[in-house]
């Protein structure tokens, strides 16, 4: 199976945005976007439309979008090897050849999760061994039905976590001793021992609630200094938390649903973004954008 690809030109345009400064606003036009990796080999950011099943790769110097057109929902991205990467489809992991398009089945999940469900979200570990990723009951009527799984390099699949909702917020402390994840749907987060070598997380423990107002915890990074930076998808913000689970600062951003965030070079901090079914569309939702922060 193949993912075809096609290039376009793209120019972004500067927001003022009050207590961030410039953002840089580029219209890619997602409808869920999520996922952002930067490559710093490439000096591109990567990153993946669930629900318009696309892979979208952004050289912002030369302004050249690419995208890869995938046969049905991808719910995570991670760059994996020189020319590829790991992509969580529907219920299966998958390898994308960059370069030829296509696509590699490393393992199926179905066996794993009930009818209904998809996956959703995902990271590549520290050092590159695992691919840790959530799933979420797809229903109207959500469930606790998700799990967390770490996915080896050869395919080999591990529980690690049931009873979530929508399982998100995957990321890792700069010592990758601690596994962070949440459940965007209830709004908390919770934290876990991890083990590298082996791919196992300890027993999970509250880090922190984050509710409608504060703006539900979708996808999230950590810093240099161990700070969550968690995308509240229900409050147009990011929520920067210290490394005990206290707020430590709050940006505002010119979306409604920003969805996950990635550094890039120096101060650059990339982020995604949705538009809700039902929305009225604007130049803003489903936007990718950039703006500098300290870190």
């Amino acid at each position: 199976m193949h993912a075809p690809h096609s290039s376009e030109p793209i120019a972004p345009h500067t927001l003022e945005h009050p207590g961030t400064g410039p953002i840089e606003v580029w219209p890619v036009g997602n409808r869920v976007g999520e996922s952002p990796a930067w490559h710093a080999g490439e000096q591109a950011l990567y990153w993946i439309d669930v629900r318009g099943q696309q892979v979208l790769r952004l050289d912002p110097v030369h302004r050249q979008l690419t995208r890869w057109q995938l046969p049905e929902v991808v719910g995570a991205m991670a760059v994996w090897n020189d020319g590829s990467l790991r992509l969580a489809l529907q219920q299966r992991i998958v390898d994308l050849d960059l370069h030829t398009g296509l696509l590699r089945t490393v393992c199926l999940l179905a066996a794993h999760e009930p009818p209904g469900n998809r996956l959703n979200d995902g990271k590549r570990s520290p050092s590159g061994r695992w691919f840790v990723v959530g799933s979420m009951d797809d229903r109207v009527d959500k469930q606790a039905r998700g799990a967390l799984y770490c996915v080896s390099d050869s395919g080999t699949v591990r529980q690690l976590h049931t009873g979530l909702v929508v399982a998100n917020g995957i990321a890792w402390s700069p010592d990758a001793r601690t596994l962070y994840f949440s459940d965007s749907f209830r709004g908390q987060v919770w934290q876990a021992a991890w083990n590298e070598a082996e791919g196992t997380m300890g027993e999970p423990r509250p880090f922190a609630d984050l509710g409608e107002a504060e703006g539900r915890p979708d996808g999230a990074q950590v810093d240099g200094a161990g700070c969550y930076w968690s995308a509240g998808v229900s409050a147009g913000a990011l929520n920067i938390l210290a490394p005990d689970g206290t707020r430590q600062a709050r940006i505002a951003l010119p979306c409604r649903a920003p969805t996950m965030c990635t550094f890039g070079t120096a101060n650059d901090l990339w982020v995604t973004s949705l538009v809700r079914p039902g929305w009225e569309p604007t130049a803003l939702d489903g936007a990718l954008f950039r703006l500098q922060v300290r870190r």
